[in-house]
């Protein structure tokens, strides 16, 4: 079994034909479609075991809700593939997406091969978006990958035995973040990464839906803070610095989209984490400067600032 492509799926009926039909017309044979249904309660379930009847490819594992991560997990250890990839059951893929990670990999003898994508809107914008990282001799730069990386594990193949060597696996309840949490895990292995300069996925953007990054909750900055603090705590030498400093920028940035945020919280954590030599140190953004205005004027004011310029900084 050349790959396996796990699809972790909540509730998305809606729009699940699109992407289970994108992978049905994958044309390679030497490929499996594992579908972790995480206790879905619209028609998710009778759509996957309508696939799993029309191709052997296709097999369904039918769970209680533990959340993305744990669903995640699942397909990991459910795969049989010498790579492992992860495909969101509300997107959809270029047919020769797997064979073309696939070949490039075995060319190079990757670990970790990336590729890019196309930002899906609902009124029909289709934007391509790929991160270029530096590379010498045909090999990406671990430190640029781990700057610039982490995160949308459904452009990334992954060797399979990368898990075990680095004793890797998603950590449960962390269902924001867990991307970029599993690619700071992975890259203690120092994996050989290639890059391929192609947009392969179809990575739908559902503004207003009921996705983590549309309701961010304290709930969901505490996971950030878990990923931060690991990253933190993983990555002690000072090269990294840079790394952990946008890290807690992300997150400073993500409280004020938080709901019931606590501001408290916000003021600590701005505090011991962000002050401002730091901010004035690295190269000022959107992000950091809304964590300057953060700092110095009261937290409302920095939420009614962001929501005004909200379009502009997180599209």
């Amino acid at each position: 079994m050349r790959v396996s492509v796990s699809v972790p799926i909540y509730n998305t009926s809606r729009y699940l034909e699109q992407c289970l039909n994108s992978l049905l017309a994958v044309h390679s044979q030497n490929i499996e479609f594992i579908l972790i249904d995480d206790g879905s309660t619209d028609d998710s379930g009778r759509i996957c075991d309508e696939f799993t009847a029309r191709d052997s490819r296709f097999r369904v594992i039918h769970q209680s809700n533990g959340g993305s991560a744990v669903a995640r997990q699942s397909g990991v250890d459910n795969s049989n593939g010498e790579y492992v990839i992860v495909c969101d059951s509300d997107d959809w893929i270029e047919p020769d997406i797997y064979d073309r990670l696939y070949d490039a990999a075995k060319a190079t003898d990757a670990d970790i091969v990336v590729c890019g994508y196309y930002s899906e809107y609902e009124d029909g914008r289709s934007i391509p978006s790929q991160v270029i990282f530096k590379e010498e001799n045909g090999l990406v730069d671990n430190y640029d990958f781990l700057k610039k990386g982490a995160g949308s594990s459904w452009v990334k193949l992954i060797r399979r035995s990368l898990f075990s060597k680095t004793k890797t696996s998603y950590t449960p309840d962390i269902n924001l973040s867990e991307d970029s949490l599993i690619i700071y895990k992975l890259m203690r292995g120092n994996p050989k990464v290639v890059q391929i300069k192609a947009n392969l996925y179809h990575y739908r953007r559902l503004f207003g839906s009921n996705s983590y990054t549309n309701n961010i909750t304290m709930r969901h900055i505490h996971q950030l803070r878990y990923t931060y603090d690991w990253l933190k705590n993983n990555y002690t030498d000072s090269i990294y610095a840079h790394i952990i400093f946008q890290r807690a920028i992300d997150l400073a940035f993500a409280c004020l989209r938080a709901k019931d945020l606590d501001a408290a919280y916000l003021k600590k954590f701005l505090k011991s984490e962000l002050p401002l030599k730091s901010i004035f140190a690295n190269r000022l953004s959107a992000k950091s400067a809304m964590a300057i205005i953060e700092k110095t004027f009261p937290i409302p004011f920095s939420q009614f600032i962001l929501k005004s310029l909200y379009k502009f900084v997180y599209r």
